[in-house]
């Protein structure tokens, strides 16, 4: 792999974040493995990633079935029976979880004067020429990574891998092995009807 070169990086990042401030929405389809390592675990998922800007998002996992985020601009509603059967979360659109619901945002808006732009490797992904970018929050920064990797396509303007480490040590890294841009989304996408007889908690567990 050829070398660092910060200022393909921050090329490469400035390219791509110019790109994304000017799509209005976006579908893709996503291949997700996170790695716990406080607890030994690791897990993975697909499905599908929409998002109508500034402030909808919605998560519709394949792999598990059933499992979906949904940010409708009011509420973020977090259903997984996968592995909280019975229930659905509803916070408020800016609690922690719609961090994660809508990384995109998060790593290409920050301001720049966040993270420190590194990196810049030549590295192939899914058969595509990427630029490997490392964003390392500056001093004083408040934002909720300790680090981000992007891996931003070459012929096209758009990340096609990130991964991103959070204060708790977790490591998510998501894969986007389809991309559409300005795409022309369901009327229903960003609506969440709670299933029959599941139960709304609107606190995180160990919340007041």
């Amino acid at each position: 792999m050829p070398g660092p070169s910060p200022a393909m990086a921050l090329a490469a990042y400035e390219r791509v974040a110019a790109t994304w401030s000017a799509t209005r929405s976006l579908e893709a389809r996503f291949e997700q493995q996170v790695i716990n390592a406080l607890v030994g675990r690791t897990a993975t998922s697909r499905g599908v990633f929409r998002q109508q800007r500034p402030n909808k998002v919605a998560i519709t996992f394949t792999d598990p079935a059933g499992d979906q985020v949904v940010g409708d601009g009011r509420s973020l509603w977090v259903y997984l029976p996968s592995s909280a059967p019975g229930q659905v979360l509803k916070l408020p659109a800016d609690a922690d979880g719609a961090v994660v619901a809508d990384l995109l945002s998060q790593l290409l808006e920050t301001p720049r004067q966040a993270f420190q732009v590194g990196g810049g490797e030549a590295v192939e992904v899914l058969g595509r020429p990427t630029r490997r970018v490392v964003l390392q929050p500056r001093s004083g920064a408040r934002v909720p990574f300790t680090r981000a990797v992007l891996w931003l396509d070459e012929g096209a303007s758009r990340p096609l891998r990130v991964q991103v480490a959070d204060p708790q040590g977790v490591e998510r890294t998501i894969t986007l092995t389809s991309w559409q841009a300005d795409a022309t989304l369901p009327a229903d996408a960003f609506r969440f009807v709670p299933p029959r007889g599941v139960r709304v908690v609107t606190s995180l567990p160990g919340g007041v």
